[in-house]
């Protein structure tokens, strides 16, 4: 198919196709781009920047744009992380170390993170979200004895990488593991795991 030159070009999801615009933005279009943007998902300031530094046909038109927004409430990394914090607890089943660097990845500040990764687990028992992430991700009996030990890695693997502290994965596998054996130094490679992780994503 030959598309005219003065055609936008095409991105495709799936079979359907749609233009993508590339089309500069001055300042009150950029405005009216940005509330478009945050009410179809909320997004961090980061988030929104990178955005809009795309479309902007003055760069100063950036920093406009979000001093408004944040001046009439309609873009606050506060409700953002606390929403993306209680989507991940209640949805994904996530322990609190996988929120707190999603919401630093995602331009959130260290301590509003922390804060508020802190607040939404205030209440919840993190051995009752490692069960229930069990049952809901790896379609596993939180009670079942683990007895393969190819399958009690993947289940190490599963429970860390969704953020979980070592001490509780330990505690919760010390349950049901066929062979304590296998529970041997465990923590220090729990430990080396998370350090080479947070290493790269630095």
């Amino acid at each position: 198919m030959i598309v005219a030159a003065n055609h936008p070009p095409f991105a495709r999801i799936g079979p359907v196709a749609f233009a993508v615009s590339n089309k500069k933005l001055a300042p009150e279009a950029l405005f009216g781009y940005a509330v478009k943007v945050l009410d179809r998902r909320g997004h961090t300031e980061k988030e929104l920047r990178t955005k809009l530094e795309r479309r902007a046909a003055a760069p100063a038109s950036v920093d406009e744009a979000i001093e408004r927004l944040k001046g009439i409430g309609f873009l606050n990394d506060q409700r953002t992380a606390e929403s993306h914090a209680y989507a991940r607890r209640e949805f994904q089943r996530f322990g609190k170390r996988r929120v707190l660097t999603e919401l630093q990845r995602r331009g959130v500040d260290f301590d509003t993170a922390k804060q508020t990764v802190e607040k939404a687990y205030s209440e919840v028992d993190e051995m009752d979200l490692i069960r229930e992430h069990l049952r809901r991700k790896l379609s596993c009996d939180p009670d079942a004895q683990l007895k393969d030990r190819k399958q009690f890695a993947k289940v190490v693997r599963n429970l860390q990488g969704a953020g979980f502290s070592s001490g509780k994965i330990i505690e919760a596998l010390g349950k049901v593991v066929a062979d304590p054996e296998w529970l041997d130094g465990l923590e220090e490679r729990l430990a080396e795991s998370a350090e080479a992780a947070a290493d790269s994503s630095e």
